[in-house]
């Protein structure tokens, strides 16, 4: 009844105020003079109070927030920050550290999300996919489409405002016996440069791609060639399957790294209609339906769905298409998929880089990582602060008794929170500076100091400092703040039970994060070493790979010279073996083709994926043979015969590999082969893609790729000796090479990178968790330092002592085992979904990231043990 009088009385804060005091003294009187005493005087009290005639005028309490009071709060934070200078440094190092691995992330991760983000119609572009399904079975699904699609939709659908496509190839580009070999090369349609964001510096948007034989170049393209950039009307020739001499009629600002479609040179599209023009006039390069190299973009109208779009195509599409859909089993599908997605979300055929393509689950795994470390920095400046609440109690008290009210003091504790968050984040913003460009070594990445001048990266930065302020001092200020003067001045101060729960929930947390992201980087790394050993089915130590001539005088003669070429480099000693082909493994395969047993009809055609080789490539990639026999120059009839791998075995619904040997197939519907050889399934790619049907033509003359396979560790002199010979048979060609085994396991560069990272930040998150753990070891210290001395007077040694004050935390880095188990099997489970062979995640994995965080932990709080197991036992009782 007292208590409802006072509160008809009294403003808020001063009856929270009275209140205390007076449920302060009734304790007190509870236990000197009992309960019912105790009852009559907290009445007395609470009436006697109501005499002020100041405080009984119920009204609001004015506040001084002026300026002069805050200096004064400022002032104090750094008083308090110089007197405990241990526990200021490890705050501001920890969250320093937490806000630091937040900004890398979020520095990385909105550049991944930033890809093709730069053209203005970005949320109206689309890609055409070309997807082919032959019954209910996918067999193509790619990202280049074909070129007539293009036109097509522009013909038929209202909503394509205009397209664009975009055929990939490489070659010599070469201007005054200058030859550079060129990969980033793109045949483009004139609405290409409209479509997209690629400014002119110099030539006219509407007819630089109009005319045949015209080219736009990238600015540094223009510098590497010309040392200059106002080069329209200069020319460049052109060695490749098309050979011309081009002229410039454009110079674009380079293309920008967040882009998935790169180009150096824009080669008009009618160059290429020239070069497949028919005796009717018309091109294959505009007509075909089935010649699918053609990356093919479309721009929708304002609001256009589509979803809408993909299904009226369809309709469309078999009106057209529908009769040999029927009569050859097969149809194609053309849906759209927006730009913005084609980095992180597509993993089709004919990526246009295929090497940058990026990875949307590792991305969301990394801004998830930001965010668990940085919740990791708060709580431990939480249990920071709440360890040093029994030291600033009576600091407490005495302002109180002072006449402070609680909001002065909580605004005090906020304001020690905003000063050390301000010092920790400016701490952060110079780490990254600096170490930029480590980490974009350590991830293989492209992220520039630039990104410090953006108006939204100082935004989220400001919008990170103001809600860790709040959240990491708003507890630890409540909490001080709510401290009652007689208790505490008396040394009466009790502990919270709620208080003790939370902190330890708080730990749990941290270290449960901590071992999700150490079993992360365990299994990312025994993932990455299992790819690495993994039988490929091939042999690729001590192999050079030579990129194949495309300039020669005559035509007619290129056999000859490279069958001259080969012998000349297997006379020398430092090589074992030499063999041209159309690809190497690591290489996307492009050259495709139906095939069925040649007794079959037409629906039972499956997609294969073809490799030109000559009668050394087996041998040299030491590739086994399941049944049948090679390639051999004396039969020359060989070129009317096929070797297949047992995939392509198993799609003919052959049983066994000597029962293939003989059979008759038809390639691309028309040419009638002989099988006579069965290879073992080799992995062309990486273990992320599955094992495709490959079919191996003899073609000797392949001017793809020329292997040699090394008889010397003297790499640099075989090198040399192979340039001199190259120089030799091919003048004018570039001397290109790689070695297949850094080839071929650049397909492993994203899972690398994202090892990097993961240990990088479990690193940081064990880091911060331990400066927590170091805190809530402290205040549980200070609680049970009498009943440590206690202990030690009657007979406990350090070791015992040790065990006592690090039970406790132990038991909750097991809780945080016994979390985290589950959640890590769940989300690297399903990571490693993403490969075709993939490791089991066994038991070891949990156990050796739990001893880990373990040893960690005792690390974390064995010094602080065992320096209070040490104390003398009588400082300790008169603590007290």
């Amino acid at each position: 009844m007292a208590e409802k009088l006072l509160r008809l009385i009294y403003d808020d804060e001063l009856l929270d105020d009275i209140l205390g005091d007076l449920q302060e003294m009734f304790q007190d009187r509870v236990e000197s003079k009992g309960l019912f005493k105790a009852r009559l005087h907290y009445f007395k009290d609470a009436f006697l109070s109501i005499r002020n005639y100041d405080l009984r005028r119920k009204r609001k309490v004015r506040h001084n927030n002026s300026i002069p009071m805050l200096k004064n709060y400022i002032k104090t934070t750094f008083r308090t920050l110089s007197k405990n200078r241990v526990y200021s440094a490890l705050n501001i190092f920890g969250l320093a550290l937490g806000i630091a691995a937040c900004l890398f992330i979020s520095q990385y991760v909105s550049y991944e999300y930033s890809y093709d983000k730069f053209h203005s119609n970005h949320e109206n572009l689309y890609r055409v996919k070309y997807m082919v399904y032959r019954g209910e079975d996918l067999q193509i699904n790619c990202a280049a489409a074909v070129p007539r699609v293009g036109p097509f939709m522009k013909e038929n659908m209202p909503e394509v405002v205009d397209f664009a496509r975009a055929y990939p190839m490489s070659g010599v580009i070469e201007r005054d016996n200058i030859q550079f070999r060129e990969n980033r090369i793109q045949i483009a349609d004139p609405a290409f440069l409209k479509i997209f964001d690629y400014p002119l510096i110099h030539g006219d948007l509407e007819t630089a791609l109009s005319e045949p034989n015209t080219v736009v170049i990238t600015e540094s393209i223009a510098n590497k060639y010309f040392g200059r950039t106002d080069v329209v009307g200069e020319t460049l020739n052109l060695y490749t399957w098309i050979e011309k001499t081009l002229e410039i009629t454009g110079v674009t600002a380079d293309v920008p790294e967040n882009s998935h479609l790169k180009y150096n040179f824009l080669v008009s599209y009618e160059t290429l209609n020239n070069q497949t023009r028919n005796d009717d006039g018309t091109a294959s390069s505009e007509t075909a339906w089935g010649w699918y190299d053609f990356n093919t973009y479309v721009l929708l109208e304002d609001g256009a769905d589509p979803k809408a779009f993909d299904e009226k195509f369809e309709e469309v599409l078999y009106a057209e298409r529908g009769e040999d859909f029927e009569k050859y089993n097969f149809r194609s599908d053309f849906p759209l998929q927006p730009i913005t997605d084609i980095h992180l979300y597509s993993n089709l055929l004919q990526e246009s880089e295929p090497a940058e393509q990026g990875d949307g689950d590792t991305v969301f795994f990394l801004a998830i990582i930001a965010a668990f470390i940085l919740i990791i920095a708060w709580i431990n400046y939480i249990n920071l602060s709440t360890a040093k609440s029994l030291e600033r109690a009576k600091e407490v008290g005495v302002r109180k008794s002072m006449g402070a009210y609680k909001r002065q003091l909580v605004n005090q504790f906020l304001t020690e929170s905003f000063v050390l968050n301000f010092l920790a984040l400016s701490l952060a913003v110079i780490v990254v500076v600096i170490t930029t460009p480590f980490f974009n070594q350590l991830i293989d990445a492209d992220l520039s100091r630039a990104f410090f001048l953006e108006t939204n990266f100082w935004l989220a930065v400001l919008g990170v400092y103001v809600l860790g302020s709040f959240l990491s001092g708003l507890y630890p200020a409540f909490i001080l703040s709510s401290f009652r003067p007689i208790q505490v001045l008396k040394g009466k101060m009790t502990t919270n039970k709620s208080g003790i729960l939370l902190r330890r929930a708080l730990v749990v947390f941290q270290f449960a994060a901590s071992v999700t992201l150490i079993a992360g980087t365990i299994i990312v790394y025994q993932q990455l070493s299992h790819m690495k050993k993994l039988d490929v089915g091939f042999d690729m130590t001590d192999t050079m790979v030579m990129q194949g001539p495309e300039v020669f005088a005559v035509d007619s003669l290129f056999g000859n010279a490279l069958n001259a070429f080969e012998n000349e480099l297997k006379s020398n000693p430092n090589i074992e073996a030499v063999t041209n082909s159309s690809n190497v493994p690591g290489d996307e395969i492009f050259w495709t083709r139906s095939m069925r047993k040649q007794e079959d009809t037409g629906d039972k055609n499956f997609t294969v994926y073809l490799v030109g080789v000559d009668q050394d490539y087996f041998p040299t990639y030491d590739i086994d043979f399941l049944a049948g026999r090679n390639y051999e120059k004396s039969f020359t009839t060989d070129t009317a015969n096929v070797i297949i791998n047992k995939a392509t075995m198993e799609y003919l619904n052959i049983q066994t590999p000597d029962e293939a040997i003989g059979q008759r197939v038809l390639i691309g519907g028309r040419d009638k082969r002989t099988i006579i050889g069965v290879v073992d399934n080799y992995r062309q790619q990486s273990v992320k893609n599955s094992i495709n049907p490959l079919v191996f033509p003899l073609t000797e003359n392949s001017a793809s790729f020329i292997t040699v396979k090394l008889n010397t560790k003297d790499f640099q002199v075989a090198y040399e000796e192979s340039k001199a010979t190259f120089d030799q048979f091919f003048p004018g060609n570039p001397f290109d090479t790689f070695f297949l085994d850094e080839f071929y396991n650049k397909q492993y560069a994203n899972e690398q990178n994202f090892s990097r990272a993961f240990t990088l930040f479990a690193f940081f998150a064990i880091i911060v968790a331990c400066l927590g753990l170091f805190g809530l070891t402290s205040f549980t210290a200070l609680q049970r330092t009498k009943e440590i001395g206690i202990r030690k007077v009657l007979g406990a040694d350090i070791s015992q002592i040790v065990m006592i004050l690090s039970k406790e935390f132990l038991i909750l880095v097991g809780i945080a085992n016994v979390i985290s188990w589950p959640i890590v099997y769940f989300l690297m489970d399903g990571w490693l979904d993403n490969f075709t062979s993939r490791i089991t995640i066994g038991i070891s994995v949990f156990l050796i990231a739990a001893i880990m965080v373990v040893i960690i932990a005792l690390i974390a709080v064995g010094n602080k043990t065992l320096s209070i197991a040490k104390t003398n036992p009588v400082k300790a009782l008169r603590y007290e």
